[in-house]
């Protein structure tokens, strides 16, 4: 009996603490939602979709009709689409596009270019927004962008139409027995298509190497997010009318706006999410809220230095996706602190991508390294001698006496602090 209390009392601590740091790991998200300005891009993707819509539909239901298996499914495919994915005026905006889309295939050539180009833009403005949360700072050469683009728009309505035709089958057999769950199961067909193309949009996209255990905790939250906007969506536009009572018949613009806007917010926040995962198992959450403390940037520099110091021992340089798997700490940080070494000119880039260290590390100190990445105290504070305060010599004398110990303490070659491990351990493989 004490055993079994024992037992569930652990369980009890685990759950709660899985709990507590669901919450943080949320709360850290928001806060770099908030940072990386997340609702001023869902504004700027809102328009651009509404731009793009069009396009896309008349390009998706192209090739969804260009199957034959597929072919019957096109109605149920776009009542799925509107109904899930817009509330309240799902029925309206799928007439309506519906409408466009039909004299879209009427447009001559240059107008089918146009139409292509605007679609295009709504991939780069996406991919742009996703590079951004990642940090990436360089997008992916243009034909591989276009590349993935197309794959995009080609086998998403393919995955769809084998994804209904199973489905529909599942569920027909499900009424055929008189199954009780089906209206639990009908109910978690939007959930689960919304997850599977959030989780395969923030690995696709981004130009950074996104674990999928990642993409899918996002791809999660972002679903979830979705359909509780769509609850709360429909319940305000039926308690408070006003865009009908003010725009009448021509409501359905703004609502469709205000949700599209309020659809981007939600897949940028789960992209947020999914991007914050590896700096928080990294434990940078420990350091202070706008980044690293200053102790666990000087050892995340450290970490990079030992990679790619043994990396030079085999005569090789190292790739920042290998680099960012032998040392994890989020592709962000990795990011920061390469070109902050760079820019100090501790680690340099080869043509073909390949990181080395650029300084003779027999010779260059940690204390250097503290330095040349200001982590050091400074004496030479020129603001002291603004100061009218009598004991501002003193303090600035007590400082610069704290470096100088701090620096003969420091006063080791790099080369010298990673030998140790070297009779143990053979180096990287080339990247």
């Amino acid at each position: 009996m004490a055993g079994g209390a024992g037992f569930s009392g652990n369980w009890m601590r685990n759950l709660l603490a899985l709990l507590g740091d669901g919450h943080m790991i949320l709360a850290y998200a928001a806060r770099r939602f908030s940072r990386d300005k997340g609702f001023v891009s869902a504004s700027a993707l809102t328009y651009t979709t509404l731009l793009a819509l069009v396009p896309l539909l008349t390009v998706v239901f192209a090739i969804f009709t260009a199957f034959p298996a597929f072919r019957r499914l096109r109605q149920q495919a776009e009542t799925l689409l509107f109904q899930s994915l817009v509330p309240q005026v799902g029925d309206q905006i799928q007439s309506y596009a519906g409408t466009f889309v039909a004299k879209a295939g009427a447009l001559t050539g240059l107008g089918v270019v146009g139409l292509t180009i605007t679609a295009i833009l709504l991939f780069f403005a996406i991919e742009g927004a996703l590079n951004s949360i990642w940090r990436a700072a360089e997008p992916r050469p243009l034909l591989t962008r276009l590349l993935s683009f197309w794959a995009v728009l080609t086998m998403a309505p393919l995955l769809l139409g084998a994804s209904l035709s199973l489905g529909l089958g599942v569920l027909a057999r499900m009424k055929a027995d008189g199954d009780p769950g089906l209206a639990f199961a009908l109910s978690l067909i939007p959930l689960l298509f919304e997850t599977a193309a959030f989780t395969f949009m923030y690995v696709a996209i981004p130009n950074r190497e996104v674990a999928w255990k990642d993409a899918l905790a996002g791809g999660v939250v972002a679903g979830v997010a979705t359909e509780l906007a769509k609850s709360g969506f429909s319940f305000y536009l039926t308690l408070f009318p006003t865009y009908e009572a003010i725009y009448g018949a021509l409501s359905v613009v703004p609502i469709f706006l205000l949700w599209l806007y309020l659809f981007w917010s939600v897949i940028l926040f789960g992209a947020e999410l999914a991007a914050s995962l590896p700096e928080w198992r990294a434990g940078r959450l420990n350091g202070e809220e706008g980044g690293l403390s200053t102790g666990q940037r000087l050892m995340v520099a450290l970490a990079v230095l030992d990679t790619l110091y043994q990396a030079s021992r085999h005569g090789v340089g190292m790739k920042r996706e290998a680099l960012s798997r032998r040392v994890p700490v989020g592709g962000a940080v990795i990011d920061d602190m390469l070109e902050t070494l760079r820019r100090v000119h501790w680690v340099d880039r080869s043509g073909r991508g390949a990181w080395m260290v650029s300084r003779d590390l027999h010779k260059a100190t940690l204390a250097d390294l503290r330095r040349a990445l200001d982590l050091a105290i400074r004496g030479e504070n020129a603001m002291a001698s603004r100061l009218d305060a009598a004991w501002a010599p003193q303090t600035v004398a007590m400082i610069t006496n704290a470096e100088q110990a701090g620096h003969d303490m420091l006063n080791v070659s790099l080369a010298t602090i990673f030998a140790s491990q070297y009779d143990q351990k053979d180096g990287p493989e080339p990247a």
